[in-house]
């Protein structure tokens, strides 16, 4: 029988995963909560079932077993993670399993994890907000990150720096969560790894840096492929998501890590069964190095080998990717498009249909209108471009 992925999600940053699966000779099955998913008609079979939907999409897995061999299940974000566990579970696919979903999922149950696999996590408390103790949290240095504990897109993350902000982080971090880790605040370069696990080991897929909004939020902005980071640092961080990877319990399957570098020491933030978002795997880390990530895991999920070469030997372009972040109304995005700075080649302009959020105080990811991706002579000429993107449209983008 012909082998079949089960895609969930079908969104308009999801068209190449759905183009790429055909690609590899797979029948494509593809789900999404929005019945006019822009990824729709890409896919050789359609279905409007949300990715947190666990019994529609197992009962999906089951009919779709019954006329081809099910490959594998592709998601990229942590609302399908339980589903795509359950599948992977109960079919023996190369995935995702639910215990390590539970484990990574959970901050508080990962971070005691890869404490006792000797991997570098920050000092960190998680308190129930009902039942909170000042003394739980009196070891921790200031400054701080209150944070739930499931929460996703930076949502209710916020940096404090004495008692009464921490206290105010918290009850608007139990909006998201009723419990909520306090860790001390890790201050350096935010580096964003994925990799596809195979029987335990890791196959690097990407790397790239990573950059935050102004305190007291915490929100990625915009970031790029590595062109700075030397080789060594390269590998170090690999092993540091592997090990991460390993003590959660991710044997196959994707995987990502958000890291923080300081002076040349790695501190893991979290671990996930997945790849990094689609901003990142399908668009910059294609753009930059020409290695498909998405394309390699396909590979895997269908024959079972690894990736067939190493992104490490990879130089790549400076690629930029920036969040478009409205502050007024009526925002004129052709423009922006056709016209945003000088000294830089726009390869990709993306308008999310379903954005409905003009705000002059961003907190997080969920006000996001869409991202550009711009690339490169060199470092300096984007960095350039940044500083003039910023000045053009101070007032009009974040």
């Amino acid at each position: 029988m012909k082998k079949a992925l089960l895609h969930i999600g079908a969104s308009g940053l999801q068209e190449e995963t759905l183009r790429w699966a055909k690609e590899s000779g797979l029948r494509v099955i593809a789900t999404d909560r929005d019945a006019n998913a822009a990824g729709r008609s890409l896919a050789d079979d359609f279905y409007n079932i949300s990715g947190t939907d666990t019994g529609s999409l197992l009962e999906l897995a089951q009919a779709i077993s019954k006329n081809f061999t099910l490959a594998g299940v592709f998601c990229n974000s942590d609302f399908s993670l339980v589903a795509a566990a359950q599948i992977n579970k109960k079919y023996g696919l190369k995935g995702c399993l639910p215990e390590a979903v539970e484990m990574s999922v959970d901050k508080t149950k990962a971070k005691e994890l890869m404490l006792k696999n000797n991997v570098p996590v920050p000092r960190g408390v998680t308190v129930d907000g009902a039942l909170f103790d000042m003394s739980e949290v009196s070891h921790l240095r200031f400054p701080r990150i209150v944070k739930p504990i499931d929460s996703c897109g930076s949502q209710g993350v916020i940096y404090v720096h004495d008692v009464q902000e921490m206290m105010d982080g918290i009850s608007g971090a139990l909006a998201f969560s009723q419990k909520v880790l306090i860790e001390e605040f890790v201050l350096g370069d935010g580096i964003d790894t994925i990799g596809i696990m195979k029987d335990g080991t890791l196959y690097p897929c990407g790397l790239g840096l990573r950059f935050f909004s102004d305190l007291p939020f915490r929100f990625p902005t915009h970031g790029y492929a590595s062109t700075t980071l030397s080789r060594f640092d390269q590998e170090e961080a690999y092993r540091i998501t592997e090990e991460a990877a390993l003590a959660v319990g991710i044997f196959d399957g994707p995987v990502k890590a958000d890291l923080i570098l300081r002076e040349g020491k790695f501190t893991v933030i979290e671990v996930t069964p997945r790849f990094h978002g689609d901003v990142f795997t399908n668009k910059m880390i294609v753009y930059a190095t020409g290695f498909n990530p998405a394309k390699e895991l396909f590979g895997f999920l269908t024959t079972g080998r690894p990736p067939n070469k190493s992104i490490l030997d990879v130089e790549p372009k400076p690629v930029l990717w920036k969040g478009l972040f409205p502050l007024v109304d009526n925002v004129d995005w052709s423009a922006i498009e056709n016209n945003a700075v000088t000294g830089g080649r726009v390869l990709d302009f993306y308008l999310d249909p379903r954005f409905r959020f003009t705000n002059n105080h961003h907190a997080d990811n969920t006000s996001l209108a869409g991202f550009m991706w711009v690339e490169f002579d060199n470092n300096e000429c984007m960095n350039q471009y940044l500083e003039g993107f910023k000045s053009k449209y101070a007032g009009i983008l974040l």
